[in-house]
Parts: structure tokens; sequence; C-alpha cells
């Protein structure tokens, strides 16, 4: 069997990976939702008459709209199994360190 120490330390390093890629899925709900709204912006403009309705436009502005939504429930999806992990991870961290007998540093 491993130290504690160290089976700690490899929990620690574990949460840090794991924050990260949550950190990752927030940035990528970001993106998603500014390509969701630019969509929607470009297919309203071409629908107002502010832009030329060309079929390509059109199709662009769903196009990003749809893949907008579908990233963003995506990447939700995963930051909610990523934060999970995480707090399964640091539960399992305070259990260990509550296991151990650690004994407070007395001042001089």
């Amino acid at each position: 069997m491993t130290d504690p120490h160290q089976q700690i330390a490899d929990l620690e390093a574990e949460i840090d990976t794991l924050s990260d890629a949550a950190e990752q899925c927030r940035k990528s709900m970001i993106l998603a939702r500014l390509a969701a709204g630019a969509g929607v912006l470009l297919f309203g403009a071409a629908l107002l008459g502010l832009i030329r309705p060309d079929p390509v436009i059109l199709v662009i502005s769903i196009a990003a709209t749809l893949a907008g939504i579908g990233f963003f429930g995506s990447s939700r999806g995963s930051l909610e199994h990523l934060t999970g992990k995480i707090r399964e991870t640091e539960t399992r961290r305070a259990e260990m360190i509550d296991g151990m007998d650690l004994q407070p540093v007395q001042e001089r």
C-alpha cells in the first residue's frame, strides 16, 4: 500500500486536473452562447431586411444557432459530470486527512 501522504497528493493532483477541465467547459459554454447568439442575430437581421437574405447566410445562421445550442448542452453536461467527480475526490481527500493521526504544531 502506498503512503497516505502520497495518496493525498495524488488526489490533489486529480482535483487540479478536473478543475482545469471544468474551466475549459465553462469557456466552451461561453463560446457556444456566442455562436448561438450570433446565429440568431444574423438570422434576425436577414429576416428584417437589414442584410440581404441570401440562402447561404440563412443556412449559416441556422447552423450556428443549432451548433451553439448543441455545444452548450454538451459542455454543460460535461461540466456537471466533472463537478460531481471533483466533489467525490474532495470528499475522499477529506476522509483520508481526517483518518490520519495528525498532531497540531505547537508554538515555541
